[in-house]
């Protein structure tokens, strides 16, 4: 049977294979693992680490390893405590798995972290994942006051044809039991598209909500990870009591727009009665 590295033997490698000695950051991390997946199939070593796509795109699974996030100075930065030296592998088989990793690195170093996570979308398993990365863009650059300063511009109608297109792609078939929540939030995205007073960030958060709700029944749908392992892995107790709170906040929402609704057009009404009924009484009087 041929040698099998784990999660910590493939990290202790890619420290160890890296140019620089910065920082490796979580988002960097995952990536790299992703593609460094498919690098050691390629060179046939056998490997154990898990994959689960999430919000930002495929997450290595790290709750059932020794590697650590911490914060620094300089953000986040994943820390490896386990040496080349504590593999136990063949030599054959660490050699295979270091021309894996350094081939994986020599396309990070090529074309960046912005490069991967193309890469990475373009094997989404949903085009509506490739949508709500657009969405979150054009929601982040359209509450970016700087980016505001310079183009006096938030994107409205772009936005709003994204999200079009995010609501005409999403896999219904495939997830029936979100068709309730994927119309609310919808209105919900609308409503704020469409308010005088739009703020982006509201909507980004709205975009969030919904993107969380989604990704924790689409991180579920893996064959080499249970729900509870999700729910660890989120911090969780559970994947569905997790995806009910939010449900739960975007019902209340739709609830709190309802009844402003209401509330405004209550006023409006009685608004234009009172202004009407002058003319009202002046035509009974002069009758």
């Amino acid at each position: 049977m041929p040698d099998s590295l784990n999660l910590d033997d493939v990290a202790a490698l890619l420290f160890d294979e890296r140019r620089y000695n910065s920082d490796i950051r979580p988002k960097a991390f995952h990536k790299i693992l992703y593609f460094a997946k498919q690098e050691l199939e390629r060179e046939r070593v056998d490997e154990t680490i898990n994959t689960y796509w999430y919000m930002w795109g495929a997450v290595v699974a790290t709750s059932d390893s020794s590697l650590e996030i911490t914060e620094g100075t300089g953000g986040q930065r994943v820390v490896c405590e386990t040496e080349v030296s504590d593999i136990d592998a063949s030599r054959t088989t660490i050699q295979r798995a270091r021309r894996a990793i350094s081939n994986t690195l020599d396309r990070y170093y090529d074309c960046g972290i912005e490069g991967l996570t193309d890469e990475m979308y373009d094997e989404a398993p949903y085009d509506v994942q490739r949508h709500f990365r657009v969405l979150d863009k054009q929601l982040d650059a359209a509450g970016d006051s700087k980016q505001m300063t310079l183009t006096l511009d938030r994107n409205e109608k772009r936005t709003r044809e994204t999200l079009h297109k995010f609501i005409q792609s999403f896999p219904i078939d495939d997830f029936p039991q979100y068709e309730d929540d994927l119309h609310i939030w919808y209105r919900l995205m609308s409503a704020e598209l469409d308010s005088k007073d739009y703020d982006p960030q509201t909507a980004e958060t709205l975009a969030k909500s919904f993107w969380r709700l989604y990704c924790l029944e689409l991180a579920c749908r893996e064959d080499n990870l249970s729900r509870s392992e999700i729910a660890e892995e989120r911090g969780v107790d559970s994947v569905e009591s997790a995806k009910e709170e939010i449900r739960e906040r975007l019902r209340r929402k739709e609830r709190e727009k309802a009844r402003r609704n209401s509330k405004d057009t209550r006023v409006a009404k009685e608004a234009a009665d009172a202004f009407v009924a002058p003319f009202i009484d002046n035509d009974l009087l002069q009758h």
